[in-house]
């Protein structure tokens, strides 16, 4: 487990769960402060189950860290699939466990306004793989 208090910035605005904190409602409508500074209440809920299952029944940073990851403590809750980020926890841990927090944290906020705001690449994969199918689609769409 990394110690929080040295990459306590980066870590303020990702959830245990791999929710960006800045794309959550409950930051926007509650004023929430992220769930790791609320240690994982917001406003007048009861405490989140994912929170108290990794940060403080495991003490990990991060549910990908847990041998048991992805659990059922990660599928989209309810009515709220449909809101982001709760549809984005698991490619965010993945992207977290893979960069490391301080490379994912830099990069997050632009991936999560391509995804959001319906700007994303229409072919996934890294950016040599999609430079070659973009290039074979053009080079075929060329030779007709």
């Amino acid at each position: 487990m990394t110690n929080l208090c040295s990459f306590g910035l980066y870590y303020k605005n990702h959830a245990p769960c791999g929710i960006y904190c800045k794309g959550c409602l409950g930051v926007k409508t509650y004023n929430c402060k992220g769930c790791r500074e609320q240690k994982g209440q917001v406003k007048d809920f009861p405490t989140c189950k994912t929170y108290k299952c990794c940060v403080i029944n495991k003490g990990f940073n991060f549910c990908h860290e847990c041998e048991e990851f992805p659990c059922v403590k990660l599928q989209p809750i309810v009515n709220f699939e449909i809101f982001m980020p709760h549809n984005s926890k698991i490619y965010n841990l993945l992207m977290i466990k893979k960069h490391g927090i301080v490379e994912w944290n830099n990069t997050c906020e632009e991936k999560t306004n391509l995804y959001y705001n319906a700007r994303k690449i229409k072919y996934g994969g890294d950016d040599l793989t999609l430079k070659k199918k973009i290039r074979g689609c053009i080079e075929k769409r060329d030779n007709r």
